[in-house]
């Protein structure tokens, strides 16, 4: 992870080297899929018994419209029979599935927290790059959305690092009551930026991962959780995304926090629980 920025540097370069060959399309998809969506081994066993944890959590598949089946889990609040309950969706990172937002989601409890790992990570199927992610993401939503047990009035979706932009293109195109973005960045270019000369980024580019750009649009309140020593998606990115949001803001900075590892720091879920307890009494951010 603390490679990411040079890697998408590196990457640039090399789609320079081969953009004029015409192979700008070929090249793209196996970089994209080496560096970006190579999940790291997965415990099949763990990740096929989470479902029977616990009473409230459901083993969800989603069939999209290629074929390939999706694979995660909805963990439901205890609510009355028939009333309806929030939910969070939630937009894993580079590499690592989203299982451990399962197990840790208890800071916010009624909430309903659903989370469904991209194609090729943990048990689902398929193979992602940048456009099915996204695409992939907004039907998740649909599909929460038409559930009869989900108020899809209050429906938030939360972004981990790379999720963040998968976020962010959900938020803005579609009716979500607001955004947690943590560790976010406002674009592929600016991190790359550090590395190469700002108008070969731009160029290579090509607006590819920005979601600087979609932030305008996007009118929902949103939640920057920022962490101080992050070298892969700096705070400064966070804020930049930040200063460029269409509705309200409140940005949290995990102290002393670097870019890995901050699901499981208690000031992380303290800082989301209290975002979501606000969303539910009040139409500011908290």
């Amino acid at each position: 992870m603390r490679r990411l920025p040079l890697l998408i540097a590196v990457t640039a370069s090399l789609l320079l080297a081969v953009a004029s060959l015409g192979g700008y399309d070929w090249m793209v998809a196996p970089l994209e899929a080496r560096l970006l969506y190579s999940p790291w081994p997965a415990d099949r066993a763990r990740l096929e018994a989470l479902a029977s944890a616990g009473e409230r959590i459901e083993e969800v598949r989603l069939a999209m419209p290629d074929g390939v089946t999706l694979h995660g889990w909805l963990k439901r609040p205890r609510v009355r029979a028939g009333k309806r309950y929030p939910l969070v969706i939630v937009y894993g990172g580079v590499r690592r599935e989203v299982s451990e937002f399962v197990r840790r989601s208890d800071a916010a409890r009624d909430w309903g927290w659903l989370v469904v790992n991209y194609r090729g990570f943990g048990l689902s199927e398929g193979a992602p790059n940048g456009h099915l992610v996204v695409e992939d993401g907004k039907r998740i939503y649909d599909w929460a959305a038409a559930r009869p047990d989900v108020d899809r009035k209050n429906i938030v979706v939360l972004g981990r690092s790379l999720g963040t932009f998968v976020a962010v293109s959900v938020a803005e195109a579609r009716n979500t009551r607001a955004a947690i973005l943590a560790t976010p960045f406002d674009s592929f270019a600016a991190l790359a930026e550090r590395h190469l000369p700002a108008t070969l980024v731009d160029w290579m580019l090509a607006g590819r991962y920005d979601p600087a750009a979609l932030a305008p649009r996007v009118s929902a309140p949103a939640l920057f959780v920022l962490a101080e020593k992050d070298t892969v998606t700096p705070a400064e990115n966070g804020r930049a995304l930040a200063s460029r949001w269409g509705g309200a803001t409140k940005t949290v900075l995990l102290a002393g926090a670097g870019h890995g590892g901050i699901e499981r720091r208690d000031e992380f879920w303290r800082s989301v629980s209290a975002f979501l307890a606000a969303l539910r009494t009040s139409s500011r951010v908290p």
